[in-house]
């Protein structure tokens, strides 16, 4: 039991690390230079990450295992991780560009990337319909939230106004809209569209680890290693030890859990590197977190798939 728990974590988060690695070889061999890394991140924000969204929402099955119980569930622990990290943080840390990053570390998982596979590995890629509707709330929350998050950071001053510029702005959230409004509208798109912009969201996920990778600085290690500890800390034990236990006294169960599983005890997710950068906060401090809790979230994730089996949740 605790091998194959094992080794279902390893095998979702083994792929992440060697694209990570690759983006180290990058940086090692002098492929790329800091100038030409942060034009590709903006195309990867701007583009990239548009079409990958797009694909999400236009191929989500609205009308499969409706559960607004369980999405309104999401929708209030998303926000409310998010208020809890904010209080918790800007006492403790006194600047702006480090607070965005942290909670945005905080309360954003990785939750297509490894959620979605470690739940196929338990339960079989044909009965994933209640983590692909969860989609449908999660990652447009996550995004609204973190253009907010990051936009009130960006400067000295909370203003509202850039608030919702940044948020009618941002091209994730649009790729969500556009794909929601055309999904929900049955328009089928013509194969000639689709196909080049899946093939652009296919490159998406790989493109942004391997820039994380070599983006990754020692010294910002070195230097933000408490704050870095506390995000770890925060995303992998501290938020799941909260939300899961009242998802189960809440009664659920089997995939319902698994997938609160993968929504809130995943490791920090990779486009929070790339917003950092794009919207001037502190991205090495993000990217750091990211690669902190990738490495570390294969044991923590058995840890909490192991437990939920012992007492028989699933």
């Amino acid at each position: 039991m605790i091998y194959s728990n094992f080794i279902i974590a390893v095998e979702a988060v083994l792929p992440i690390t060697i694209l990570i690695l690759v983006g180290l070889l990058v940086k090692k061999m002098h492929f790329l230079t800091l100038e030409e890394i942060k034009h590709i991140n903006k195309m990867v924000f701007k583009i990239f990450f548009f079409c990958l969204l797009f694909e999400n929402m236009y191929k989500a099955d609205f009308d499969v295992v409706f559960q607004p119980r369980l999405m309104v569930f999401c929708l209030v622990a998303i926000i409310a991780i998010v208020a809890l990290a904010t209080m918790i943080i800007c006492p403790l840390v006194k600047d702006n560009r480090q607070r965005g990053a942290m909670i945005h570390a905080i309360y954003r998982s990785n939750f297509i990337i490894i959620g979605l596979p470690v739940a196929a590995n338990i339960f079989g890629s044909d009965n994933l319909a209640v983590p692909s509707m969860l989609i449908t709330v999660v990652i447009p929350t996550y995004n609204i939230l973190a253009v907010c998050v990051f936009e009130t950071f960006r400067g000295c001053t909370i203003r509202l106004k850039p608030v919702l510029i940044g948020i009618c702005q941002n091209p994730m959230i649009w790729g969500c809209i556009v794909g929601s409004i055309l999904n929900l509208c049955q328009i089928d798109v013509p194969e000639s569209i689709l196909k080049p912009v899946y093939q652009i969201a296919g490159a998406t996920t790989p493109l942004a680890l391997i820039l994380l990778g070599a983006s990754f600085n020692m010294s910002a290690v070195l230097h933000n290693k408490l704050s870095i500890a506390l995000c770890t800390m925060a995303r992998l034990i501290i938020v799941p030890a909260i939300i899961l236990p009242i998802a189960v006294w809440m009664g659920y169960r089997n995939i319902e859990l698994v997938s609160l599983i993968t929504i809130f005890a995943s490791p920090c997710a990779v486009v929070g590197f790339t917003m950092a950068q794009q919207m001037d906060s502190d991205y090495a401090l993000a990217s750091n977190c990211i690669i902190a809790t990738s490495a570390l979230s294969c044991f923590t994730m058995m840890g909490w798939i192991f437990a939920g089996k012992m007492l028989s949740l699933f």
